[in-house]
């Protein structure tokens, strides 16, 4: 059964390479244009405004917590964050970007942002990587985020420097 599910696994991913594409300079334009949102949203930790960015039944699955599923968990998540933390900053920047068929999307990039601990006050500089499934709207044109993982390159606090 295993070997199955993986030859069947590995032909999908051939079939979706062979359709893979360039992105079009719209599509290319509209996804930075929904990036650009997400991280302005995220620099002013709106949540409502991250939540609009995704599909209605989107998930994002952010590290050291449950994946957050739906906008309503998605600007929940958001809204404790704040709680939390204040952000000071972010920048996003794209590494790869491919489309599928003209309306699947996939992202591969890194994140720099300057957090705030409300408590303290301790100031944290983290870097990551993201990834991000897209899929074009087809009523509005916009891309939405399906899927949202990303995760620091920094250790857990406590956790003993590397070597």
């Amino acid at each position: 059964m295993r070997v199955a599910a993986l030859v069947g696994a590995m032909m999908l991913t051939a079939a979706g390479v062979s359709a893979q594409t360039k992105p079009a300079g719209a599509d290319e334009a509209a996804i930075a244009k929904s990036r650009t949102a997400f991280q302005t949203a995220a620099g002013t930790q709106d949540g409502a405004a991250i939540a609009k960015l995704f599909t209605a039944d989107g998930v994002e699955m952010p590290p050291n917590a449950p994946a957050a599923k739906g906008r309503a968990a998605i600007e929940a998540f958001h809204k404790a964050f704040a709680q939390q933390w204040m952000m000071h900053g972010m920048t996003i920047t794209p590494k790869s970007l491919h489309v599928w068929n003209g309306d699947t999307a996939y992202e591969v990039g890194s994140y720099k942002q300057s957090l705030m601990a409300q408590k303290t006050g301790a100031m944290v500089d983290d870097t990551g990587k993201y990834i991000v499934l897209l899929k074009k709207d087809a009523a509005s044109g916009a891309w939405l985020i399906t899927h949202s993982i990303y995760n620091s390159d920094n250790p857990l606090p406590g956790a003993p420097a590397k070597k």
